[in-house]
Formats: structure tokens, C-alpha cells, sequence
């Protein structure tokens, strides 16, 4: 079987899907800054740009899951992006753009995607009809490789990638995000493997991540790693971070088709 599309990836601390969404993980032009004004919470907007961002990661770790949506454009083309996160082995990712989309659950060591005859047409040619709007149970060496693909949007690895190749950051207000105020950290993009970009951290409750936005090209370099392919890129974009440890439950599809194993092959 034809190994699934590469997957856009986060290259700096405040990118993400991107995956995506990277994936995700991904990101789009919206800056996470306004005018509303703190009110009493946790104490983070009186905190340094540095401040707030351990604040977002130790919040983050802490997490059972959460939900994330939102738009990426890489070398001008735009994909849409749903992400529930189910802590560090079950995930489902919705991609689609450019006329194509695909859905993926990764659960209990397996995966499996569900795709357009668009999507298929562009990976299998003419085998495409056979496997369109079908979930396909992938075999386990593309399984294993989607999984890792797709792994930064687990808590504790978007976590670690929001404090990475981070260059100079900066306040940048308060504003709100879905209704729940926030304080926004500017990052210069300035340092290699970072990019010009904002975080926008709860100031009420957990500081959890609630929206990260990229809004120019990433520089090469960097430390290199899930987080970053060192190789930079023209990727922007943002995702909305919410359902924080009430992420929808992640289950297998049920009559999965089999691609190359025992029960059978398209």
C-alpha cells in the first residue's frame, strides 16, 4: 500500500500541527492579541514572556488530552485541522484541503484513516475507488510511522515544543480567546529554527495554552528534533487549544478494512 501524504510538522516552539497538523501542528494568520483587561486568576500576567511560557508548558504536561482546531497554509496551500488529543497514545486528526480530506485515529498501537477518493486518487491511482470513505486499518509499519508523525500533539510533547528554538520573546496585551481571557507572548522569530509568531496563555484557571499562531516563515537550524526538522519553511497558521481533560473519548472504527493482512487486501 502506498504510504499516506507527509503531514505539515510544528518547526518552533509556538508552531503547532502542526501535524499537521502537523499535521499538525500547525497555525494560521490570526495574532492573539486585543484589548480586554486581566481579571483575577493565576497570576501569570504579572509573570515575564520567559514566565508565561514555563507556566503554558507546566499546564500542558498536566493535561488529560484537549481538543484543537484551526487553519495552516504551507507553500500556499491551505488545510483545515481538527485534533482531539487523548494524552500519548490515542489521537484523531481531521485534515482537508485542496479538494481532499482524511481522517485519522490512532489508538492501542493501531491506525487508521478514512480518506476522500481526492486523497486516494493522489496516493493509489486507480485503486482509489476500492478504498475512498472507507476506514483502512494501515499496517503496522505505516501505522508505527503515522503515529510518530503525529506524536508532538500528545500533552507532554506540544508541551516541550512550545518552550523550543523559542528567540526573543515579548509581552503583547491581553486578550480572549473562545471568552476566557488571556495574556499574549509575542516571539520575534529572531534565533534559528524559530519564527514570528504569539501564544496566548489563560490567565484564569490552569495557564493553558489557548491559542498558537504562526505569522511567517521559520529559519532553518535550530535544535532538531519532533518539535523541528531544521529545514525552516513558509508555514503559518494557528490552532485553538480548548477541552482541556475533556477531550471526546477516541475509539477504533468499527470493521476496519484490512490492507496486505491475514483478513484480506483492497
Amino acid at each position: 500500500m502506498t504510504r499516506t501524504a507527509s503531514h505539515p510538522r510544528t518547526t518552533s516552539g509556538l508552531r503547532a500541527a502542526g501535524p499537521a497538523l502537523a499535521p499538525v501542528g500547525a497555525a494560521l494568520l490570526l495574532a492573539a492579541c486585543g484589548s480586554a483587561s486581566p481579571a483575577q486568576g493565576n497570576g501569570v500576567a504579572s509573570k515575564s514572556p520567559t514566565q508565561i511560557v514555563a507556566a503554558a508548558q507546566t499546564a500542558l504536561r498536566s493535561a488529560d488530552g484537549f481538543v484543537a482546531a484551526g487553519t495552516l497554509s504551507q507553500d500556499g496551500h491551505v488545510a483545515r485541522l481538527h485534533i482531539v488529543s487523548g494524552g500519548t497514545s490515542k489521537l484523531e486528526v481531521q485534515v482537508s484541503g485542496r479538494g481532499r480530506s482524511e481522517d485519522i485515529v490512532a489508538v492501542a498501537g493501531a491506525s487508521y484513516v478514512r480518506a476522500n477518493l481526492a486523497f486516494w486518487t493522489a496516493q493509489v491511482g486507480p485503486r482509489a475507488a476500492s478504498l475512498a470513505n472507507r476506514w483502512i486499518e494501515l499496517p503496522a509499519s505505516e501505522s508505527q510511522q503515522l503515529t510518530s508523525s503525529f506524536g508532538l500533539f500528545a500533552p507532554s510533547t506540544m508541551a516541550r515544543c512550545i518552550g523550543e528554538n523559542l528567540g526573543t520573546l515579548s509581552r503583547g496585551g491581553h486578550t480572549t480567546v473562545a471568552g476566557k481571557p488571556a495574556v499574549v507572548v509575542h516571539q520575534a522569530g529572531n534565533a534559528p529554527g524559530s519564527n514570528p509568531g504569539t501564544l496566548a496563555v489563560a490567565t484564569n484557571g490552569p495557564a493553558y495554552p489557548l491559542r498558537i499562531t504562526s505569522t511567517g516563515p521559520s529559519r532553518p537550524g535550530g535544535k532538531v528534533d519532533v518539535c523541528n526538522n531544521g529545514k525552516g519553511g513558509e508555514t503559518e497558521g494557528s490552532l485553538t487549544l480548548s477541552d482541556f481533560n475533556h477531550a471526546p473519548a477516541i475509539t477504533a472504527p468499527s470493521n476496519p478494512v484490512k490492507v496486505g493482512g491475514s483478513g484480506g487486501s483492497t
